[in-house]
């Protein structure tokens, strides 16, 4: 019997926990889930936004909750809304420590997979105005090698508005690095003149090694 409820009690704790881990965002915007439903050639994002690769990981996550309550109240006389803080707190922990893995597991990389933009950690706002463009962003670059490198940079707005292109720019990340890129992009649209403006807080942004520094 004492087996049998300490199994109860390990099994619901590891619910628990892969549940939260399959349902919080890692450090690239993307989460365990989202892996799962790729690999199984499934979309994680439905036609209308609905995240539903993170549907499943949240009602395991309330049953596991309210069992591990159930089995826990004795030796844990809040156990609910102790064990949702407790969750709470190592949700916040798995971005940034996902984020350092990363860094630890990448370092030997190809070039064309040393860069890594980080699209949900950044933000461009953009201008047009008749036939002339200009856009404002602030892009977060992850470089994971260890040599130098030159990327070079340049914003897509053809799924908001068509004809509009702008100038690439190039820029120096250094190896080992989380670089914060603010900078304006200018371009020119292609379409009879016209007047807009908007912003973005998931840019679409080609970001491509332009040249790797080699050691002498």
């Amino acid at each position: 019997m004492i087996i049998t409820f300490f199994s109860q009690k390990t099994v619901s704790l590891f619910l628990l926990l892969v549940s939260l881990f399959s349902s919080v965002t890692l450090y690239n915007g993307y989460t365990i889930a989202d892996y799962i439903f790729q690999s199984l050639g499934f979309s994680a994002w439905s036609k209308t936004g609905t995240h539903i690769s993170v549907i499943p990981g949240i009602v395991l996550y309330f049953g596991a909750l309210i069992w591990c309550s159930i089995l826990f109240r004795r030796t844990l006389p809040t156990a609910a809304f102790s064990l949702f803080l407790l969750s709470m707190g190592a949700a916040s922990c798995i971005r940034p420590v996902s984020e350092e893995i990363a860094f630890f597991l990448k370092p030997k990389t190809p070039e064309t997979e040393a860069v890594e933009y980080l699209k949900h950690r950044s933000e461009c706002s953009h201008i047009i105005e008749r036939k002339r463009a200009r856009m404002n962003c602030t892009l977060s670059i992850n470089h994971y090698g260890k040599e130098e490198q030159i990327i070079s940079v340049t914003p897509d707005l053809s799924k908001d508005i068509k004809g509009v292109t702008f100038k690439s720019k190039t820029f120096t990340v250094q190896p080992r690095s989380k670089t914060i890129i603010k900078t304006r992009f200018t371009g020119i649209y292609e379409g009879a003149a016209a007047s807009d403006a908007g912003w973005t807080s998931k840019p679409e942004v080609k970001v491509t090694p332009a040249h790797r520094y080699t050691a002498e």
